[in-house]
């Protein structure tokens, strides 16, 4: 992949994210039909030296924040939600790594730069679930006599898998009394990495989100980027940076998709024109008032996105819990923006012909995005109570 239409940061106007909405719309529905991953998506990112947007400039990227990467995914999103939400977490390790670049991110930026760089996390095991609710993972990660980590163990949801070039791998040390968490850098290629086929959802169906098995995978030793006691400080402060941007992206995301079903429904409201009636549905004060709910939870999440994204960039301490709040509302409010588009659609938005379903059953995998509802809102009331 070249990008022969690389765009600076200032140019990624409203205009481009529209077209490209609809450029990744016009196959949505074959690729969640298949399950197939969208690999020409990526491709026209990369064309569009999107894929380095929160690459640092220093390393060739376009230097962009979080509210340049929420905007980028709401639209993407919108148009396939599966692309969107690789794109999010990309975003997302991009970030976290340009921070404190280790050594060898020139090679990662620079494919990235080029088209092909897209990176993800692997936290999820088939045992321990979600890493955000605690436990320690059952993958290990050992360091050999000559500095090199030998790393095995089991990942579940590898989004991205077919094109993620490498993967931020979330392990802990050997089987001691002590262990020590931490992240370690593998390739997509790496001899040992294997891509188990089981994704079969009923939303996102084309993010080939498959499990993987690690056996014996060998890298260097500066592939390990941190080793800390679980709960450390360093752990908490890596943390924290990494639960802002992803709890905005994810909103984001889902925002996007909500949106996209909007814009369905308007039109759909529009056009159809009952004989009872005389007039089409947008004429009816009862479904005027059902849209007008749908905009204000729409209002409420850009507003919430909007503000969260500027504090993020402008912050020197990330807050967790704001961003983590952002996600559970809007998330939340973009299913109840589909439902009640669905409530006034009938048979035809239930009708696979239509997009409006599509989006439900992305919608609907926000909820299960981390951090789920219950840790928001325990974490939130601890705060509020100061304990």
């Amino acid at each position: 992949m070249g990008h022969s239409e690389s765009l600076p940061l200032a140019r990624i106007s409203d205009e481009l994210l529209a077209s490209l909405r609809d450029e990744f719309a016009a196959t949505a529905a074959e690729h969640d039909e298949r399950a197939s991953f969208p690999h020409a998506n990526f491709e026209r990112l990369g064309a569009l030296n999107l894929l380095a947007l929160t690459v640092p400039v220093t390393h060739g990227g376009l230097g962009g924040g979080l509210a340049d990467a929420a905007r980028v995914v709401s639209a993407v999103g919108g148009g396939e939600a599966s692309t969107g939400l690789l794109l999010a977490m990309s975003y997302l390790m991009h970030h976290t790594l340009g921070r404190n670049p280790p050594e060898g991110y020139d090679t990662i930026a620079r494919a990235a730069v080029e088209g092909r760089g897209v990176l993800n996390a692997l936290q999820a095991e088939p045992d321990l679930g979600s890493a955000i609710r605690g436990g320690l993972p059952g993958t290990i990660a050992t360091q050999q006599a000559d500095g090199s980590w030998r790393v095995s163990g089991r990942k579940a949801y590898a989004t991205g898998s077919p094109i993620v070039r490498w993967w931020l791998v979330f392990a802990r040390t050997g089987p001691d009394d002590a262990p020590l968490v931490g992240t370690v850098l593998v390739p997509g290629d790496a001899a040992g990495l294997t891509v188990e086929p089981r994704w079969n959802h009923a939303g996102l169906r084309a993010t080939a989100s498959h499990d993987i098995r690690l056996d014996d995978v060998v890298v260097p030793a500066v592939n390990a980027l941190g080793f800390h006691p679980p709960g450390s400080p360093a752990a908490k402060a890596r943390r924290a940076v990494v639960e802002v941007w992803n709890g905005v992206l994810i909103a984001a995301l889902y925002d996007g998709i909500a949106r996209a079903g909007r814009d369905w429904l308007l039109r759909f409201l529009h056009e159809r024109k009952p004989s009872n009636l005389g007039a089409s549905l947008a004429t009816v004060p009862r479904l005027q008032g059902v849209v007008g709910e749908i905009e204000s939870l729409l209002l409420v999440n850009r507003t919430l996105i909007d503000d969260a994204a500027r504090r993020a960039d402008a912050a020197q301490t990330p807050d967790p819990l704001h961003a983590q709040q952002v996600k559970q509302l809007a998330t939340g409010n973009a299913v109840r923006a589909l439902e009640l588009a669905l409530s006034i659609t009938g048979n035809h938005g239930l009708d696979r012909a239509n997009p409006l379903e599509r989006h439900y059953r992305d919608a609907l995998c926000g909820r299960v995005h981390a951090p789920q509802s219950d840790t928001v809102l325990l974490n939130a009331g601890k705060a509020a109570l100061g304990v």
